[in-house]
């Protein structure tokens, strides 16, 4: 049981004690990198590694949310879930989130909120622009090649 935050396809934050990969079945997360952010510790949000192919829609609050915590800009589609990480920990680095944490996350969340809604936000001035480009960016492919494809037809 994980103290995690879900951001839901309808951009609303849960923050929930559970199984965290429970809104992934039966689809498998991926990970996305969060940069540590000094006395906040680690943490690391997920989505769903098929999301795109399974056709979900992109969650434009979630990714707002993650890029404002220093994701990379992405296209995210589907659940977005964020939990506390410890890159030591055994059997899994999944963690609970801190109270700090879970603050930081409620107000880059406000902040995506209000950006979604035409209104500047405190934390996050670019909330806007960035959400349209996450609106927009074409939708992220994979292209599977054959050893001699990738590697030129050798002799």
């Amino acid at each position: 049981m994980t103290r995690h935050v879900i951001i839901d396809n309808d951009g609303e934050l849960h923050v929930t004690i559970g199984d965290w990969k429970a809104a992934f079945r039966p689809h498998a997360p991926g990970r996305v990198t969060i940069p540590t952010l000094g006395a906040l510790g680690e943490w690391a949000g997920w989505v769903n590694d098929d999301c795109h192919p399974l056709g979900l829609p992109r969650n434009l609050v979630g990714g707002l949310v993650l890029t404002g915590l220093g994701a990379a800009v992405m296209p995210y589609a589907g659940p977005v879930v964020i939990t506390g990480r410890d890159p030591h920990g055994m059997p899994t680095e999944v963690c609970d989130l801190t109270p700090s944490q879970i603050t930081t996350i409620e107000d880059c969340h406000v902040d995506a909120r209000a950006a979604m809604a035409g209104q500047p936000g405190p934390l996050y001035d670019r909330a806007r622009e960035v959400a349209e480009m996450m609106r927009t960016a074409p939708t992220p492919t994979v292209t599977i090649l054959s050893a001699d494809e990738f590697f030129g037809r050798r002799p």
